[in-house]
């Protein structure tokens, strides 16, 4: 069995640090725009799903992008990030 020691946050510790609430946490999962690590006995993600969350309020606000077209979109920005990274 391989423990990893990645830094994991509660549904809870999110919703705080992203300011929204569950039920668009349980919305983002169900467009599978987040995934969760574990869900017995708590839904528990990575901590740098903050900053996932981030992105996807401020394409959802500033450019208007609808959740369902939000996997792509997030697709082609880390693709985008990847390819910068090569240079």
């Amino acid at each position: 069995m391989t423990m990893t020691h990645e830094r994991t946050i509660t549904i809870t510790e999110l919703t705080y640090c992203s300011g929204v609430s569950p039920e668009t946490v349980r919305e983002l999962i169900d467009y599978e725009l987040i995934e969760p690590l574990e869900s017995a006995p708590e839904i528990r993600f990575p901590s740098d799903v903050v900053s996932r969350v981030h992105t996807i309020l401020r394409l959802h606000m500033d450019l208007e992008v609808g959740y369902p077209a939000m996997g792509l979109v997030l697709d082609l920005l880390d693709r985008i990030e990847r390819l910068e990274a090569r240079r």
